[in-house]
């Protein structure tokens, strides 16, 4: 490609800082869609061929489907010129043919070459000049041109000025394989390639929730990597076809707008876990972070698995992170199919206990809990260095065994591990929330929150912190800023309602308890409250939500007994509230926040709430101050 600049109408191209701006704007455009763009650009007003594309910009003798491969190139092109193909101002489609850019475009005018740099092309064009001439001294002449060029490559990298880089964000890596039904496989690149780099404890690695926020976005990268505030961004594309895999990678440093590394890796499907060790390494390396030699060892060690294993263990995650009840079930599937094919395989396990503790808000805890306590010790059996296992036994031991020493320690040792592990850091401050150590706590959602800022469940739970903390203005902040992302996030509705009911502030709070049963598919239960409402006020609303949960039950539905202790509370019934506490209590639902919850201050010195602060292993007198938890897993519950 050629090195000059080219504008076109309010466009300007780069190729040699495989850059494309709007008005000064880097705009994001995807390697082989800059590629493609440049090819197009260089010969404006000429019809290129398909067939031309695909031997330029993918090479002969690779796999490949060009029909997708090219169209979808194309689109992104016109994308980012806001170009129309039924109206084209910039590329034009001659049917079953090739494309041809038809905007005028303007040669800009070079800066003129250094004199020593002058010198050095003029004595490389004699090398070459002479190699021709003389065969027998082409190897040498070349050896020293290429030394030169080599030497001129060097210079330009480590004078460089590029800044250190302490913080990436790894955006979605596209799929380009024309298949939708391969949307999971990419996003399993992608979130592979995160957890190779959250690893490394000098780099602070942006998490898959967020990362995923900009998926299919079309904001220039300098906006995201600002929102993200991160000094690096990596993008590329997933290409798989048949038992071959294709990832193209790039780097750029987003302060400076600048492309510092791409490259391509070309695997056969078998050697998918050295393909992402490669890309991982690459990285690490051209970023020049530090390794400890722990970490070193972690990123070096990875274990070759069978594609068939790692396929399900990919669709399971991919299910897993769209946190429903239908998605958990499918995960739960997908990851026993992916430990029946290799019992030895410690991610899959971890990922059946992450997906079954989920299921344990549809259904009876003790249904789920005990599973995925059971799947997270043999992960561990099998993998004692695997992080996200020891969270996910640190999750079972805090919610459901009210074991709090021994699930400090998992969290502990999962942060350990890996300290760019996002849920280990949420779930570790919700821990330190619930035993009062509010400074502790606020410490790991900022460090989980850096991680991962757009993640609305981190908001949320950060909202549910400064409501433990009698905050509630902040709390109501948190959460309306986490509806603002998204106004069907159901866990802000609820939080929010709470919180304003903490206020006093009644009426908003019925509003959102409407809204979340809207949000949560209850439409008969928002009508039945509005309708209360209206009639019997506040008290009328929450009466009426009291009888929706009578009669799920009586239907065979399962209902929380903790939901109907609070709305007992909100109604002043103390103790109809402890009832439904002491048969929460008998179910092993999550009794964790007793004792910082402001909902149940008015009860705190009541015996039988006493009673169950000693049950779940909690401080009694509801004293928040910190303390030494105990084991609790055995005690019984009620009176």
């Amino acid at each position: 490609m050629s090195s000059k600049k080219f504008r076109f109408r309010e466009y300007e191209l780069d190729p040699q800082g495989f850059a494309l701006r709007r008005a000064g704007h880097r705009i994001h455009l995807e390697r082989k869609p800059m590629e493609l763009l440049m090819l197009l650009v260089e010969k404006h007003g000429d019809l290129v061929s398909r067939q031309e594309i695909v031997e330029t910009i993918w090479g002969i003798g690779f796999f490949f489907d060009a029909e997708n491969g090219i169209n979808n190139a194309i689109r992104k092109i016109r994308s980012a010129l806001n170009d129309d193909s039924e109206q084209p101002r910039f590329v034009e489609t001659s049917v079953g043919k090739g494309y041809r850019f038809i905007a005028p475009v303007e040669h800009l005018v070079e800066p003129t070459i250094a004199p020593a740099e002058a010198r050095r092309e003029r004595w490389k064009a004699t090398c070459w000049k002479r190699a021709w001439g003389f065969p027998v001294a082409a190897a040498a002449l070349l050896a020293a041109a290429f030394a030169l060029n080599l030497a001129d490559i060097r210079n330009r990298v480590f004078t460089r000025s590029v800044a250190p880089i302490h913080s990436i964000a790894v955006l979605p890596l596209q799929n380009l394989s024309g298949d939708p039904a391969q949307d999971y496989f990419a996003d399993g690149m992608t979130d592979a390639l995160i957890t190779d780099l959250a690893q490394i404890s000098s780099l602070r690695v942006i998490s898959r929730t967020s990362a995923m926020h900009y998926k299919a976005s079309r904001e220039p990268l300098s906006e995201i990597a600002r929102e993200l505030k991160v000094d690096a961004v990596v993008e590329g594309s997933v290409t798989r076809s048949g038992n071959r895999v294709r990832i193209t990678a790039q780097l750029l440093d987003a302060r400076s707008d600048r492309h510092l590394w791409a490259k391509v890796y070309d695997r056969d499907i078998q050697q998918i876990m050295s393909l992402q060790e490669d890309v991982a390494g690459s990285i690490v390396h051209e970023i020049q972070a530090k390794l400890t030699p722990d970490e070193d060892l972690r990123l070096s060690r990875k274990r070759q698995v069978d594609h068939e294993v790692y396929d399900a263990y990919l669709q399971g995650m991919y299910f897993w992170h769209k946190f429903t009840e239908v998605g958990d079930r499918r995960a739960v599937q997908y990851f026993e199919e992916s430990i029946r094919k290799d019992p030895t395989y410690a991610p899959g396990y971890a990922g059946l206990s992450n997906a079954y503790h989920e299921l344990a808000y549809y259904g009876p805890p003790a249904n789920f809990m005990p599973k995925a306590k059971e799947a997270a010790e043999k992960a561990l059996q099998l993998d004692d260095t695997l992080a996200e296992a020891h969270s996910a036994l640190g999750w079972v031991k805090w919610i459901y065994d009210w074991d709090w020493h021994g699930a400090e320690g998992e969290f502990q040792r999962a942060i350990q591990l890996n300290p760019g592990l996002t849920i280990s850091h949420g779930m570790y401050a919700m821990y330190l929330d619930s035993l009062g150590r509010f400074e502790e706590a606020f410490r790991e959602f900022q460090i989980a929150r850096e991680l991962d800022p757009v993640a609305l469940d981190l908001i949320r739970n950060t909202a549910e912190h400064f409501r433990y903390t009698r905050q509630y203005d902040r709390a109501i902040a948190e959460n309306r800023r986490a509806l603002d992302m998204d106004p069907s996030f159901e866990n802000a509705h609820e939080s929010l309602a709470y919180a304003y009911a903490n206020k006093g502030m009644y009426e908003q709070s019925i509003q959102e308890m409407e809204l979340l049963a809207i949000s949560a598919s209850g439409q008969d239960l928002a009508e039945a409250m509005k309708f209360a409402y209206a009639r019997g006020g506040y008290k009328g609303a929450l009466e009426s939500r009291l009888n929706y949960y009578k009669a799920r039950r009586r239907a065979g539905a399962h209902v929380n007994y903790w939901d109907e202790a609070l709305t007992h509370m909100q109604l002043g019934n103390k103790h109809l509230a402890l009832d439904a506490l002491e048969k929460a209590c008998a179910e092993r639902e999550d009794l964790t926040d007793l004792a910082v919850n402001p909902s149940w201050d008015s009860i705190r010195t009541d015996a039988r709430f006493q009673s169950l602060l000693h049950n779940v292993g909690l401080p009694l007198n509801g004293s928040t101050s910190r303390h030494q938890p105990g084991k609790s897993a055995n005690r019984p519950c009620g009176g």
